[in-house]
């Protein structure tokens, strides 16, 4: 992908549907390439952006976000999308939710009656050869403060990455209650922990679609969280701070 952008900012969801709306808003929008993936650049509520889709799941996310920000520095990352509610959270479908953190939450060792997080395990490592094992990350501050000046109606707390989604209520509630979590999705602690390897703030936002705990149709509304976290974005992007 040739051609870096400055002052920009990252548009960044798993999949194109989490992106329909603001991809219908952008202006002369222009196709580069990340790989073999076409991403976008454009104006979008005033602002320069750059539009792309990580893929579902932890490893695409990390291969497709490294791509980009080895050719680009944006000054932020937005990360957008659909994700589950837990049950103590309250969010209902087509609310907004905020992460204060992301955690990688079924990232360990399970036995019959006990999970292990990878960072209790005690597993040597040596970071001049290797990153070290982060659990949870924390999300930008700032950017987070901001952001909930902007939506103030918007639930905020630590959100959990799985390869598993929890489609029992004895996985959704396990979770829960070892996380703190407020909403599970399948990407966002890998855009986290790559985002800081390059220090570039990241903000997230899901729209909830469906309550954890249950494979239900009747409770699943893609489309509307979907919709919801890409109505947050533009708002976000119309107030976005001018320095």
């Amino acid at each position: 992908m040739a051609g870096s952008l400055i002052d920009m900012l990252l548009i960044l969801a798993a999949a194109p549907l989490e992106t329909s709306l603001l991809r219908k808003r952008m202006i002369h929008p222009q196709t580069l390439f990340c790989g073999t993936t076409q991403v976008f650049s454009g104006r979008l509520q005033g602002q320069n952006i750059i539009l792309a889709h990580g893929g579902i799941g932890q490893v695409n996310m990390t291969m497709q976000l490294t791509r980009l920000l080895s050719e680009h520095s944006p000054t932020a990352i937005l990360l957008c999308g659909c994700g589950g509610s837990y049950p103590k959270s309250l969010l209902r479908v087509g609310d907004i939710a905020l992460a204060k953190s992301e955690t990688f939450g079924d990232l360990g060792v399970a036995t019959a009656n006990h999970f292990t997080p990878l960072d209790q395990l005690h597993l040597p490592q040596t970071p001049q050869l290797s990153p070290n094992i982060e659990q949870s990350i924390q999300l930008n501050a700032d950017l987070l403060k901001w952001a909930l000046e902007i939506l103030p109606d918007t639930r905020c707390g630590p959100f959990v990455t799985v390869s598993c989604c929890s489609g029992c209520p004895e996985l959704s509630t396990a979770l829960e209650q070892r996380t703190g979590g407020i909403c599970e999705n399948m990407e966002g602690a890998a855009a986290a922990q790559v985002s800081a390897s390059f220090n570039i703030p990241l903000l997230e936002l899901r729209g909830i679609s469906n309550p954890t705990g249950t494979r239900d149709p009747q409770q699943w509304d893609i489309a509307r969280g979907t919709e919801a976290a890409q109505e947050a974005i533009l708002a976000l992007l119309e107030n976005w701070p001018s320095e």
